[in-house]
């Protein structure tokens, strides 16, 4: 029985230590799904710029004070109430989920949002064949193109479960172990498009972006891949702005 309880506890804190160590990055290419095609092109040029990053928006005015509620500054929660005994599971919540390690599968998730998704953006478009030529530009200064394509984020909150099935993370390896769910990570995009003539500076066409999705963590499998959804939310939400925008550049 000693022995058997240590191999436990030794279980749960490689799982654990795993956790810790654990990296990834925002990776775009290699996410699950297609982009989409246009089957005409436009005969325009655009220039992709950086995304703004509002999430601290939502904490200043009075108007998003609801979002604010739902969304709170930093982290919270804690994984530690999974040591509590007869508490079910511990969870977190992030806000900014590149600044803060601690996840359920995950040390840490590299990414720099502005940037990540730009280049994201760069790439479909060019991918869709929608335009003639796309660049990637820091300042509209630098671009000599028909259009900029402009992006803002005001979400990208993490929230991930870990179960302790009320017998502690020294007990819950058991149910792992056996085939039951670690936990679930749940990631959230909020994102808007713009296409702005770049000689006029006058806003085009407008797309708003909202999404979320889940992942369920075993100890066999999907481990690290806590953050993996936000690049495959972020195709989802080129392709349905790319299809919206193809529908109505003739018109622009």
């Amino acid at each position: 029985m000693k022995k058997s309880s240590l191999i436990l506890i030794l279980a749960a804190a490689g799982i654990f230590a795993g956790g810790c160590t654990n990296t990834a990055r925002f990776d775009y290419t290699g996410t699950m799904g297609t982009m989409l095609r246009v089957p005409a092109n436009s005969g325009k040029s655009i220039a992709v710029l950086p995304f703004m990053d509002q999430r601290g928006q939502k904490y200043v005015d009075p108007a998003l004070l609801a979002e604010a509620e739902d969304y709170p500054y930093g982290d919270s929660g804690s994984l530690w109430f999974g040591i509590i005994p007869l508490m079910p599971f511990g969870w977190i919540g992030k806000e900014e989920p590149e600044k803060s390690p601690e996840f359920i599968s995950l040390g840490y998730f590299h990414a720099n949002p502005p940037a990540n998704l730009a280049d994201a953006a760069e790439l479909s478009l060019a991918t869709s064949g929608l335009f003639s030529r796309v660049a990637r530009v820091d300042t509209p200064a630098n671009a000599d193109t028909d259009y900029l394509f402009r992006g803002s984020f005001s979400n990208l909150h993490y929230s991930g479960t870990m179960f302790s099935y009320c017998v502690t993370y020294i007990g819950a390896p058991v149910f792992w172990i056996l085939g039951a769910p670690m936990g679930y990570s749940r990631n959230e995009l909020w994102v808007d498009f713009a296409l702005v003539e770049r000689e006029s500076g006058k806003t085009v066409w407008t797309y708003r972006f909202r999404d979320k999705d889940y992942i369920v963590h075993w100890i066999y499998a999907r481990v690290g891949k806590d953050a993996s959804l936000y690049a495959e939310l972020m195709r989802r939400g080129m392709n349905a702005a790319i299809y919206d925008l193809n529908s109505k550049i003739g018109n622009l």
